[in-house]
């Protein structure tokens, strides 16, 4: 990820580990003077360029639209990243304030074909300068965006801010390094410059970290990501499934290649006593195993750029073979691959079809050949344990998800639709009015307004709060902004204390409300809380209740301290509850007042409980690519144990048509084929429990709430691989006992 820049190994991001008095904050954004700051006091650094999320309503003649992808930067952006300007000067583009460069997407999307070099787009009100035009990024990038604005655009109001806010974090910064090897003396000079700049109180930096670029994507979230991320975990289990299935294929080829040596084992007689040498015979089959190895991953090649589109479609993402930066990359590794299997699949086989002695091979008895079937039976085994260990781990992993979508997350989610409008001037000056002509729509039943809802990232704001020997200690906790109605409308429910009151003025400047975990964690009990002195934003008061723990962010994180206040400038999303069995028509007629209510404001609205299920789209994705890889694993599974009946069959056909001819029946003669593999099954199975059972508790570790893992997940699994593996079993068990016994012994 983000290896397409040219400077990828020397550029770093500061991130921040923020002590305050009751916790230790993980943060990936940075203050506005650490670029400066650390560009001036270390010599080591090339450039540095910050980037803050800033999305704007643009107008355009007729359109309008609120890009949300819109971000704030430096004009050493282009120096930093070799994000490639199409149009423009890289070098200037966005050294003066009110300024902006396009993406190539965003330009056609406001200008078509014209040139918007020179042209102006009305961004919240102001006419921003277009400067240039840039290729869209790629999308193998850690955070993407369609358009830039000047940093110079916000820092020409906010001077003071720039040079000495050190604690107001809402930024992301970047460096770049004259050599990738300074990165050493850069992490060891950190602790003496946050000494020198910032000063040491009730809330201080333990450390500012440095991450590569390259592992922002796949590093453990911090708060306040830009873009989104991947998973590390997720993709190490994708790994060991995709090792496990490639584990199983070779086991396959063994399997299949030691059925076939006695069909073999004349021509290697032959060969002998001709005088081949064991080294030239091992040499041909390792040479047959490595171009069928190199032939099958040729086909998988071909079949993976098949069925792509159609795997991005079943996870939602955009995989492709473009991520890498060079074909041969893909076609070196391809080669390597094929060698590597060709060969440990290969190695056994040809050890032990060489190693017949022709005397051996001519003797009527052949009873030394197949004395190798133990270790062919420890392969079989080998693949079932990974087929239910797969099968299990994917019906936990649809348990778990099904728990966290069904969980009592301490507020309602269902039915209530939610209308961005970003704090828009128009809205918030009459969102009263628009609150009441809303709520008279048939079907919708409350109405409340705030800054984030549920599932949404919520602000974390420096507060001073009273402790219990009365003096004020400063901290750092998650806040948001609501009115009077929000409480009930998601209906929280209060632990001690009262809820927002319109009939008391002074709640509006005055009253703080904060959770359960925030009263614990300060040591509170519910009386002590109310009444506490608090200070935040400009704003002082008291706490006036405490509610309930809910759910505000996904089920992988535990509830962390929250408290929220009436403010209703910083609004930005409105959250209409439904009750109607009509929700499309619900939805139309809202639409219809929202466009006549505030016709400038593009109608932006979404579900919560979908909003909200897609904190889970990386599990999702787990799930059902682990569906897949299961069901190719036991097809996979199934072929090996194919080849494993096959080459038993062949070694048992005398004394099938023996039995026959003494009166065993075709029932008999599958039990006696399938018994031992059953047997290897049953084996496998319980394995493969305490193995699943610790790898998906590893798994869980990543949520809150969690599944009780029993026995029927287990009996499941090994059940549905039982009957596939017996119906493999029993066909060609079925084939050898319905065949007449004067076919298997005219050779006696």
């Amino acid at each position: 990820m983000d290896s397409y820049h040219k400077n990828a190994n020397r550029i770093y991001r500061i991130v921040e580990n923020l002590r305050t008095e009751n916790e230790l904050l993980f943060q990936s954004v940075s203050s506005p003077p650490m670029g400066p700051m650390i560009a001036h006091d270390f010599p080591e650094v090339q450039a540095f360029v910050r980037f803050t999320q800033n999305g704007v309503l643009v107008r355009k003649d007729n359109l309008s639209y609120y890009e949300e992808d819109c971000y704030l930067a430096d004009s050493s952006v282009f120096d930093v990243f070799s994000f490639k300007v199409l149009k423009g000067n890289a070098k200037t583009a966005l050294t003066e304030p009110n300024t902006t460069v396009l993406t190539e997407s965003a330009a056609r999307k406001y200008f078509g074909d014209k040139d918007p070099l020179g042209q102006t787009l009305e961004m919240d009100g102001d006419q921003i300068k277009i400067t240039g035009v840039m290729a869209d990024v790629p999308e193998n990038s850690h955070f993407r965006f369609d358009m830039l604005i000047s940093f110079s655009t916000w820092s020409i109001n906010n001077k003071k801010s720039e040079l000495n806010e050190w604690f107001w974090n809402g930024f992301h910064t970047y460096f770049l390094l004259k050599d990738e090897k300074q990165i050493a003396n850069v992490r060891a000079k950190m602790a003496g410059f946050i000494t020198r700049n910032i000063e040491k109180g009730g809330m201080y930096y333990e450390e500012l970290p440095l991450q590569p670029l390259k592992s922002i994507y796949l590093e453990t979230p911090r708060s306040w990501e830009n873009g989104k991320r991947g998973s590390i975990n997720n993709l190490y289990i994708l790994s060991i499934i995709a090792l496990f299935i490639l584990l199983i294929a070779c086991f396959n080829y063994v399997n299949l290649a030691t059925a076939r040596a006695s069909r073999r084992i004349k021509e290697v007689g032959l060969r002998k006593v001709l005088g081949a040498q064991r080294r030239s015979l091992i040499f041909q089959f390792l040479g047959e195993s490595v171009i069928v190895s190199v032939m099958a991953t040729l086909l998988g090649f071909g079949l993976a750029w098949v069925v792509l589109p159609s795997f991005n479609n079943l996870v939602e993402t955009t995989l492709g073979f473009g991520i890498f930066p060079h074909s041969y990359y893909v076609w070196g590794g391809l080669a390597v691959l094929a060698i590597v299997l060709g060969l440990f699949s290969g190695m056994y086989p040809a050890l032990m079809i060489s190693g017949f002695e022709p005397l051996q091979i001519f003797r009527p008895s052949l009873r030394g050949m197949f004395s190798h079937q133990n270790f062919r039976k420890v392969l079989v085994a080998a693949q079932f344990i990974i087929s239910i260990t797969l099968v299990a781990g994917t019906l936990l992993v649809f348990d778990q998800l099904s728990l966290v979508r069904n969980s009592n997350l301490g507020f309602q989610k269902k039915a209530t639709l939610t209308i961005q409008y970003n704090g828009n001037k128009a809205v918030r000056e009459h969102l009263e009015s628009i609150k009441n002509e809303l709520a008279r729509v048939p079907g919708i039943t409350s109405i409340t307004a705030s800054h984030t809802v549920p599932g949404q990232q919520v602000t974390n704001w420096y507060a001073q709060l009273e402790m219990k020997d009365g003096k004020m200690s400063p901290t750092n906790i998650n806040t948001n902004l609501i009115d009077h109605d929000f409480i009930p409308a998601y209906g929280i429910e209060m632990l001690a204390g009262r809820n927002f009151d319109r009939a008391s003025k002074a709640d509006d400047t005055t009253a703080f409300i904060i959770n359960e975990t925030a009263m614990k964690d300060f040591g509170w009990t519910t009386q002590d809380a109310l009444g506490k002195k608090v200070d935040q934003g400009g704003k002082k008061g008291f706490i006036i209740g405490v509610m309930k723990d809910f759910h505000y962010e996904s089920l992988h994180h535990k509830v962390e301290p929250l408290m929220v206040n009436l403010r209703p400038n910083s609004f930005s999303v409105l959250s209409l509850k439904i009750n109607s069995s009509e929700i499309p028509a619900v939805v139309a007629q809202v639409e219809k007042e929202w466009k006549a209510l505030v016709p400038t404001l593009p109608f932006r609205y979404s579900f919560l409980d979908q909003d909200y299920d897609k904190l889970y789209k990386a599990d999702t994705q787990l799930s059902k690519v682990a569906s897949v890889f299961s069901g190719l694993a036991i097809f996979v599974g199934c072929l090996g144990l194919l080849g494993l009946t096959s080459f038993s069959v062949e070694r048992r056909i005398k004394e099938i048509g023996i039995r026959k001819v003494l009166g065993a029946s075709v029932g008999n003669v599958i039990f006696m084929i399938s018994k031992e593999f059953v047997g290897l099954i049953l084996l496998s199975f319980v394995v493969a429990i305490p193995v699943t059972y610790y790898l998906i508790t590893r798994w869980l570790q990543n949520f809150t709430d969690r599944i009780t893992i029993g026995p029927v997940t287990f009996i499941l699994a090994g059940l549905s691989v039982l009957a596939l593996a017996w119906l493999t079993i029993s066909f060609l068990s079925f084939k050898a006992a319905a065949t007449n016994p004067s076919q298997t012994l005219r050779t006696e």
